[in-house]
């Protein structure tokens, strides 16, 4: 039980809270555990219960009837799936719970004059910070339209006022100073008060700030162009011109919403922008060579805003190729750049093809927002299951593993290992601005209706109520403990008996599935779009029953997570977690798993623990596991089960999780340092990696300085046993790039901990003996050997020496090819 007062009026109520009065039916109907507790009613009974407490317990939040104020101009591309207006979709299990904590204890309880500190006192905080109010104005919007929320509703209206009061006579509305205008994030920044000021006038139906967007938009098509005496758009911010040109998107919005050509033409000029010599050359690269890490400076938000607005310019014009570039890029996406969670690219940027280290400011969240609704845009375009396949893929593992259980904070990047680094200020933050957005699109897709019927894209409980084309009102009810259990029961309800087609998504990860109604065994293959159809004539309260047998997965690592397993659950990626571990001698560090065969981990789900227990349903897996001492054998390791837990779970207790297991014993002949996150002493001339096994790729650090000591440091994951490294040098040039070994040759230093000091364990002694000026005969790409004369523990690792000058005694430089390291 909980209470709470209405906001309405000042009475006191009492009930059950909706999640749980859904969870109770649903654990009491599909899990033994709870068989007993509730036999004396019937499973139709509690949910007839369960849905009237539900009602009951929103009845003071009622969702408004939203309306979306119609838009001018009529798309060339029409959607194969509608997207839905938030009221239309209630969720109350697992999903539904993080969608109510992201509007109950984030997005109402923002402080709004932080949000337009900037505007009201410009410059902002800092140089994006003008993002903000925007973002949260979308996404509070949708969240708005979800409940019905009269407070937040409040907010919008004050936030909305007040943002248009921030208008400068010209049309600015950023946060820069007059001689700062049009640098870094000012372009970004309008384009966010756009998105968030046309979704609030849609939504509510208050056209009030229409005139400010005009002459935010007008003021862009003055400064912006090719004629004379006009800005180019690309110099006007950062990732040549990604950021800048992301505006596209808005201004599409608002060239259908208005009908003003004037404003397509400047989406038009964006596009000549992209292909111009200092362009991104966005949809030529991705036509041409289908790579995304071609594309611009390989900035992975930046281009997904990008091509998101390049989604809604294509249904806007009916420009194919533009379609195609965008397939292209999900397709190289999916194949090269995407990690197990459903997030993209580490330190912001797309890399080469399998280059996904598990730490190295991976997972920005960001990125997993625009990769979500890239998704979103694509499944509404085509209609195809993949795209929800990848939209469920992603919120269930990466969007909720970035968001703090109760809703009230969010992570920047959220890596494959380490701790969460959760945080509810702004300040240096914009993915707390952008997780939320996130969270409140998911009620516009979760269900859908194209032209046969009805579109079932996310599974749980909860009340949908859709429209056909033909204006047939249709409720769907869903009883599930999904994605805890893999009963789904549907309830069909149209206003009138009738034909029509609904379409369930039978999960890709999913061998068993059946597919029933009204108790019948349905073909449970999927059509070419990737859906089962089921078409018949329906009446109040047929059933659809949908059992999709959740079972342990195994993926065996390859590339840069060689030697390494992750176990999947159905569609939730499992992470081992130190809240779950018992002693130090099982920390996170020794653990691992014997092999790869299934069979043998004998992974069992069980409920979680109180205090790990994010929802009714949330479960922990019971996995047989290894424990091995640093500096044991693989022999040595002692067998133990442990528990794992979902992604989405993992960290939320501030301990320190991983996704990828060591199985059966590390080979002494794999270099330790492949996923390490690389440092140098300087910013390089020459930024080649230094862990990428190729020997060619060479690291600098010429800046035309000459410090006395250079080095090139791997920080890893977790501690490993070290016994030999390897050295590579990189290159030699006439001023410099080697080590002067006058002074001591190239040393081996260690940290034991990651806040510990640097400890000398080694050094290169068969490193020729250089000079400042003189190489001593190294061309490139020699490799020197440390045999250690012990193992070492250690989480980092550098070689540190004196850089050389040759003919330059102004400056010193060294350089780096490789390093490595090994257990033997």
């Amino acid at each position: 039980m909980y209470q709470y007062f209405s906001k309405g009026n000042d009475m006191l109520h009492q009930c059950v809270q909706p999640s749980q009065s859904m969870a109770l039916f649903q654990n009491s109907k599909s899990d033994s555990r709870y068989s007993g507790r509730f036999n004396t009613l019937t499973a139709n009974s509690w949910f007839k219960i369960s849905v009237l407490i539900f009602l009951l317990a929103g009845a003071h939040l009622p969702a408004p009837a939203v309306t979306l104020v119609p838009e001018k101009v009529v798309v060339a591309i029409p959607d194969q799936q509608d997207p839905q207006t938030p009221d239309h979709i209630r969720l109350t299990g697992w999903i539904g719970s993080r969608i109510e904590a992201n509007e109950g204890n984030r997005l109402v309880k923002l402080d709004i004059s932080r949000l337009l500190e900037g505007y009201r006192k410009r410059p902002g905080r800092q140089t994006w910070d003008g993002e903000h109010i925007g973002k949260w104005m979308h996404a509070a919007t949708l969240a708005w339209a979800n409940t019905g929320d009269p407070e937040l509703r409040k907010k919008l209206d004050y936030a909305a006022v007040e943002l248009v009061k921030c208008q400068l006579p010209d049309g600015y509305l950023g946060t820069y100073l007059e001689k700062d205008r049009w640098t870094e994030w000012d372009v970004w920044a309008h384009k966010y008060n756009l998105i968030g000021l046309i979704t609030y006038m849609r939504y509510t139906g208050n056209m009030e700030p229409l005139p400010a967007c005009r002459k935010m938009a007008d003021l862009l098509c003055r400064t912006f162009g090719d004629e004379p005496g006009q800005k180019d758009i690309n110099e006007a911010g950062l990732h040549l011109g990604m950021a800048p040109t992301s505006v596209l998107e808005p201004m599409v919005l608002l060239y259908r919403l208005t009908g003003e050509k004037r404003y397509l033409d400047f989406c038009n000029y964006i596009f000549r922008s992209w292909e111009r010599p200092n362009g991104a050359k966005i949809i030529s690269t991705l036509l041409k060579s289908k790579h995304v890490a071609e594309v611009g400076t390989a900035k992975s938000y930046e281009m997904l805003s990008c091509l998101n607005g390049a989604l809604e310019y294509y249904r806007t014009v009916g420009d194919r190729k533009i379609l195609d570039a965008c397939l292209n890029a999900w397709q190289d996406i999916m194949d090269h750049h995407l990690y197990l969670t459903g997030t993209a690219s580490y330190r912001e940027h797309f890399h080469a093809d399998y280059d996904l280290p598990n730490v190295n400011n991976v997972g920005e969240t960001c990125v997993t927002v625009t990769w979500l609704q890239f998704n979103a845009h694509l499944l509404r375009l085509t209609g195809e299951a993949r795209f929800a396949e990848q939209l469920e893929r992603t919120i269930l593992n990466q969007l909720f593993g970035a968001q703090l259980c109760d809703g009230s904070a969010w992570g920047y990047y959220v890596e494959m290992a380490g701790k969460k680094p959760y945080s509810s200020t702004l300040d240096g933050h914009c993915c707390l601005s952008s997780g939320p957005r996130g969270v409140a699109l998911i009620p516009t897709f979760a269900a859908s209706t194209d032209a046969d019927g009805i579109v079932v894209n996310l599974y749980d409980a909860g009340v949908t109520k859709l429209i056909l084309h033909d204006k047939t009102a249709v409720t769907l009810a869903t009883e599930t403990r999904y994605p805890s259990d893999g009963k789904i029961n549907i309830t069909v309800t149209p206003a009138v008996e009738k034909q029509f087609t609904v379409k369930v998504r039978v999960p890709a990860w999913c061998r068993n599935a059946i597919v029933q109604v009204d108790g019948k065994t349905m073909d449970a293959k999927p059509a070419a779009d990737g859906y089962v159809a089921l078409n018949r004539k329906w009446k109040q309260d047929d059933q659809i029953q949908l059992q999709f047998k959740l079972e342990p997965r195994v993926i065996v690592g390859d590339h840069k997570n060689e030697g390494k397993v992750a176990i999947l659950y159905g569609p939730l990626v499992l992470t081992a977690d130190e809240a779950l571990l018992k002693t130090n001698e099982n920390s996170l560090r020794n653990i691992g798993v014997a092999g790869t065969e299934l069979a043998a981990l004998n992974i069992t789900p069980e409920p979680a623990p109180e205090k790990m227990k994010s929802w009714p349903g949330a479960e922990v897996f019971r996995i047989n596991a290894l424990t091995r001492k640093p500096g044991n054998s693989a022999k040595e390791a002692k067998e133990l089960q442990i528990r794992l837990i979902p992604f989405a779970d993992a960290g939320t207790t501030g301990t320190s999780y991983k996704v990828w297991l060591p199985y059966g014993g590390s080979s002494p002949n794999k270099n330790l340092l492949l996923n390490g996150l690389e440092s140098r002493s300087r910013k390089m001339n020459v930024g080649g990696s230094i862990i990428d096994g190729s020997f060619q790729s060479v690291a600098a650090t010429a800046n035309g300085k000459a410090p006395t000591q250079d080095w090139y440091a791997v920080t890893l994951e977790e501690s490993v046993t070290i016994r030999r490294v390897i050295f590579a040098h990189g290159q030699t040039s006439h001023d410099g790039g080697w080590f002067d070994s006058g002074e001591g040759k190239p040393r081996i230093q260690i940290k034991t901990t990651a806040d510990g000091q640097w400890i000398k364990v080694g050094e290169f002694e068969t490193y020729p003996n250089t000079t400042a000026t003189s190489s001593a005969g190294l061309k490139g790409e020699e490799q020197f050997i440390c045999e250690l004369k012990k193992p070492v523990e250690a989480i980092a690792i550098r070689v540190i020496g004196k850089p050389a000058c040759g003919d330059d005694a102004k400056q010193a430089f060294s350089s780096c090819a490789e390093l490595q390291a090994f257990t033997e």
